[in-house]
């Protein structure tokens, strides 16, 4: 016996067998027998009954299946449409941490010497990297200025990098930060752009030189270091003579550095050193003028005094 079993729209369950014999648990239906004919039914009623249940039955498997799978596709679309919304919700975030990711491969990439020239030469990440240095109140702010610093460390990429004003400007503003280690990477940025001979008097500035000059008088010491070895850097160029003699603060500051005791010793030797440079540049430039012929020769420094019409004794 074949027995197929299934729902129907009236909710009941039943059962259909071959013997023609229809049960259901909701009704009783007319019934033949055979033995005193006493009672008749129409059995082709019951089988075209059975029959037209059975294909409606089976309509309606096919429509809970359909029912099924648009069931199904809607709970993913509806699935997806939540993690869009999470997403649109948590972009901010997911930007942040991708910015971050991003800046400490690069800072990393930097701190190698066969990366540097690669990554200098790129026009996008350079120009990226001077916008966010500028950016105080981004987290990335102090990373991108160490990558500058990590790029002028080869000498190859100094020469470039001294001609972007914008990067010079951006290294002006963040040598006057309140955080120590901001201000240490400017200066030692700056120290290393200054290395360049080809850079030094275009980086002979008054603003340039002012910043040198504080940064050299702080208590931090690899700061003080770097920025005296910048002035040194800028002393060994004649063109630059000039700048450093104008602006107040340089030859005052290097005087101090070297006759204070609280100077560490690296420092003051670097501050003599910078001192006798300038000195002897200006007695080159003092010894290569033009002296008139009815003035005697005399070798130079003569450490004579002059007056105006003085009387003898």
């Amino acid at each position: 016996t074949h027995t197929y079993t299934g729902t129907f729209t009236d909710g009941t369950r039943s059962t259909f067998s071959e013997d023609l014999t229809y049960q259901s648990g909701a009704y009783d239906s007319d019934t033949i027998c055979d033995d005193d004919g006493d009672e008749e039914g129409d059995g082709t009623d019951n089988e075209e009954g059975s029959e037209g249940e059975a294909s409606e039955e089976g309509e309606d498997y096919g429509s809970d299946e359909d029912d099924g799978s648009v069931q199904e596709e809607e709970g993913v679309e509806m699935q997806i449409s939540s993690l869009k919304k999470l997403n649109i919700e948590n972009a901010s975030d997911f930007l942040a941490k991708s910015q971050l990711s991003a800046c400490a491969t690069l800072t990393h990439l930097s701190k190698h010497c066969a990366n540097s020239p690669a990554l200098c030469s790129n026009d996008a990440l350079l120009q990226n990297v001077i916008y966010l240095a500028g950016i105080f109140d981004s987290p990335l702010h102090t990373r991108c200025i160490e990558m500058l610093c990590n790029f002028t460390r080869f000498p190859s990429n100094n020469a470039r990098l001294a001609r972007l004003p914008r990067a010079i400007d951006t290294l002006l503003l963040c040598g006057k930060s309140k955080i120590g280690e901001d201000r240490m990477w400017s200066v030692r940025t700056i120290q290393n752009l200054c290395s360049d001979a080809s850079s030094k008097v275009g980086l002979a500035t008054g603003p340039m030189l002012s910043l040198l000059s504080t940064a050299a008088m702080r208590k931090d010491y690899e700061e003080q270091f770097a920025a005296v070895g910048a002035l040194m850097n800028l002393s060994t160029e004649p063109g630059s003579i000039v700048p450093l003699t104008n602006t107040k603060t340089v030859v005052a500051t290097l005087v101090h550095l070297a006759h204070s005791p609280n100077t560490p010793n690296a420092v003051r030797k670097i501050a003599c050193d910078s001192l006798a440079t300038i000195g002897l540049w200006l007695q080159t430039l003092a010894s290569a003028g033009t002296v008139p012929e009815e003035i005697p020769f005399s070798p130079l420094p003569t450490h004579s005094a002059t007056g105006w019409l003085r009387w003898e004794n």
